[in-house]
């Protein structure tokens, strides 16, 4: 969610810019189109006000002219010139109308009497210097104002409309399948077995269906792998068994050879003694085979290598929360995850994940529904995790064997499983330096779980 952070920022730093940008442009064009307007106006004023001085010289007359005589040189002025002004200087400058009005003479410095915001522009009319009137040059409505105003809302509309977008996109798209993206590394390390909910948009109904196709798919095809581990262990438990006795035989018929126990005056033959050990030393190469033979296939069925990191001791509880609270709700079955102390746990937090979900699986399988609690607590040389479930309590003769590998206790008959789950939870806890226990309380009718991991495990290494 990072990025998504990331993105918003972008978004809104891209809309500032652009906001920033066209109020600059349109500052900028207006300005530009004010300066060209005033600097035809002002060729205007002084072309108008060079005629007015040659009428009074052509007349000989030194009184001033009227104002519809101004108003004529004004108009046959326009009227003779607007072609040419209007292609140096652009339709947009060239006036609509210009009006003169005149006024009493008297003296006076300032030519320009406008206001920016003003679509209207007066320009004072001099003669000899002083004013006798002003020139109204008129247009239509030019207030880049309200231009400015439109653009300014309709940037803020959109912004708000993209950031909009983005909020829904965040909550129906982005945010649930953050949540979806991390269940196929989860599913791969064996930490879930519960299917994909599916969402309340259906935006990726077909993505969750092929998931959930998958995960049906990994776990036939793990179940029918845990089968075959079963009997390739059965298979050479049973071999073991049918040669360790054959071959216990031969090494002792080798032995009672060496000792010249089958030589008639009881003496020592040391060519059959020499034969007896060769005999005795194979047997023995034997038993080392088949032992051998059977720890590689007890290896082979627990695939785990740990990934040591640092976590929040809160995230296993936060994985408990999203992976089994509403399966639990709709299972009817109370549940409590207590978490004791939010500790910086040194660990792999996937092997951890795993065990837990092996707990807790089995819990629900093989709870009465009574309830289950888990307590993820920290000490000082360690870590501890406690899972208990209400339920069929295994007798003391069967703990003992809980954690074998395909081992299934009494009250698996009508519950399905491979009996590896126990057996992969230890190994992995092993793996990691700690360990886990097993506890039953036939009067409270409850089996209890309790896992160790060790504080500081910096011994662990990859090989």
């Amino acid at each position: 969610m990072k990025k998504l952070a990331k993105l918003y920022i972008t978004a809104v730093l891209l809309f500032a810019l652009l906001f920033v940008i066209s109020n600059a442009l349109i500052t900028s064009i207006q300005k530009k189109k004010t300066n060209t307007t005033n600097i035809l106006l002002n060729r205007i004023v002084e072309d108008l006000q060079q005629k007015y001085a040659e009428k009074l010289t052509a007349g000989g007359s030194d009184n001033s002219l009227s104002e519809s005589e101004i108003q004529t040189i004004v108009n046959t002025y326009m009227k003779e010139n607007r072609a040419a002004l209007s292609a140096e200087f652009g339709k947009v400058a060239f006036p609509n109308k210009v009006i003169y009005i005149s006024t009493k003479a008297g003296e006076g410095s300032v030519a320009l009497i406008n206001k920016d915001d003003s679509s209207d522009k007066v320009w004072a009319f001099k003669s000899e210097g002083n004013i006798i009137g002003f020139v109204v040059f008129e247009y239509s409505d030019r207030s880049y104002r309200e231009l400015q105003l439109i653009l300014n809302i309709s940037l803020l509309a959109a912004f708000f409309i993209a950031i909009g977008i983005c909020i829904y996109i965040s909550q129906a798209v982005l945010r649930p399948f953050d949540k979806l993206s991390t269940y196929p590394e989860k599913l791969s390390k064996n930490e879930i077995t519960e299917k994909l909910p599916e969402t309340k948009n259906r935006m990726f109904g077909r993505f969750i269906w092929g998931i959930n196709m998958l995960s049906d798919n990994m776990q036939n095809k793990q179940k029918r792998v845990d089968e075959l581990s079963r009997d390739h262990m059965t298979m050479l438990t049973t071999i073991a068994h049918g040669i360790k006795t054959p071959v216990a035989n031969i090494k002792l018929y080798a032995d009672a050879i060496s000792t010249g126990l089958y030589q008639p005056d009881g003496k020592i033959n040391e060519s059959d003694a020499e034969v007896a050990k060769k005999i005795s030393k194979n047997a023995d190469d034997v038993t080392e085979l088949v032992t051998e033979l059977i720890e590689q296939a007890s290896g082979t069925v627990v695939n785990y290598t740990p990934e040591i990191d640092s976590f929040y001791l809160e995230e296993l509880k936060t994985f408990l929360d999203e992976e089994y609270s509403n399966r639990l709700k709709m299972l009817s079955i109370p549940y409590t995850f207590e978490l004791g102390h939010n500790a910086i746990v040194k660990s792999d937090k996937s092997g951890i994940c795993r065990i837990l979900s092996q707990l807790m699986d089995n819990a629900i399988k093989y709870g009465d529904g009574g309830g289950i609690y888990v307590s993820l607590n920290k000490e000082d040389d360690g870590y501890y995790f406690v899972v208990k479930n209400k339920g069929e309590v295994l007798g003391e003769k069967e703990l003992p064997y809980i954690f074998n590998s395909f081992w299934r206790g009494s009250n698996a008959e009508k519950t399905g499983g491979s009996g590896i789950g126990l057996f992969e939870s230890r190994e992995i806890a092993q793996s990691l330096y700690g360990d886990i226990y097993v506890k039953a309380d036939k009067d409270a009718g409850e089996m209890e779980f309790d896992i160790y991991i060790p504080a500081f495990p910096d011994q662990i290494s990859n090989d």
